[in-house]
């Protein structure tokens, strides 16, 4: 009886535990269901349209301020630009400021200058275009006697010297020639100045325009005298100069 009992027993414990085993299963089952979330309601079409749509005028509108900083950049780059500028200016020394005065103070003299002489001359080629007027009426009211030949008018060139970086700047006006060879600058020791060149004289430069550059010249005074050279007949010749002008070379 005993060992019968027993097993009834077991029999009846081993029921229960799976009785027990089923139920705690199920209702841990309903928990993890109530505690789980709720599933994701469906997305349409026109709901992931619109929200493209939204994003892509968010992304319109920040290309847009990126462009508005860009360009403000830029200004702000030009302004410091010219204000460095100004700086550089501003930081000039008030000799350095002199210095520029006086160089543009000289070349103005020298532009003055030469528009004098440029008058002098013209005033020079109307007094012979009167004169040549003049022989022609004569010599047309005289019949059939002789042609008098008018006298040229001799021409006197403008020099004009300038102390330059690199030397004595000499510049002067043009020689009214139709059969023009050069132009001869000279540099003498004293006021006596001769082409062609004596003791004490010598040649600057030969040249074909109205100014060149003496790089040579010692310290002290100088004399220039320069030369108008033609072709008469057939020979090279002396047609016009210049008077003597001299200059202190420090």
């Amino acid at each position: 009886m005993n060992l019968r009992l027993r097993r009834a027993f077991v029999v009846a414990g081993v029921v229960a535990s799976l009785i027990v085993g089923l139920i705690s299963i199920r209702i841990a089952a309903e928990l993890t269901a109530s505690a789980a979330p709720p599933s994701a309601p469906p997305v349409s079409i026109e709901e992931l349209r619109s929200a493209l749509a939204a994003e892509q005028a968010r992304a319109g509108a920040l290309q847009q301020q990126l462009e508005e900083l860009l360009g403000v950049t830029g200004q702000l780059s030009t302004a410091l630009e010219m204000t460095g500028e100004q700086v550089s200016v501003d930081g000039l020394t008030a000799d350095q400021l002199r210095d520029r005065l006086k160089a543009a103070e000289a070349k103005l003299a020298t532009v003055t200058e030469l528009l004098k002489q440029a008058e002098a001359r013209l005033a020079q080629l109307q007094a012979a275009a009167a004169e040549q007027a003049a022989a022609d009426v004569g010599t047309s009211g005289a019949g059939a006697g002789p042609a008098a030949t008018p006298k040229p008018t001799p021409q006197i060139l403008e020099l004009l010297l300038t102390l330059d970086a690199g030397g004595v700047g000499a510049s002067w006006t043009s020689c009214i020639t139709a059969a023009l060879d050069s132009y001869v600058l000279v540099r003498s020791i004293d006021h006596e100045v001769h082409y062609p060149p004596e003791d004490g004289d010598s040649i600057v430069a030969r040249v074909g325009s109205t100014g060149v550059l003496d790089g040579t010249v010692p310290p002290g005074t100088s004399w220039y005298r320069v030369y108008c050279l033609a072709l008469v007949d057939g020979q090279v010749k002396t047609v016009a100069k210049s008077g003597t002008e001299s200059i202190v070379v420090p």
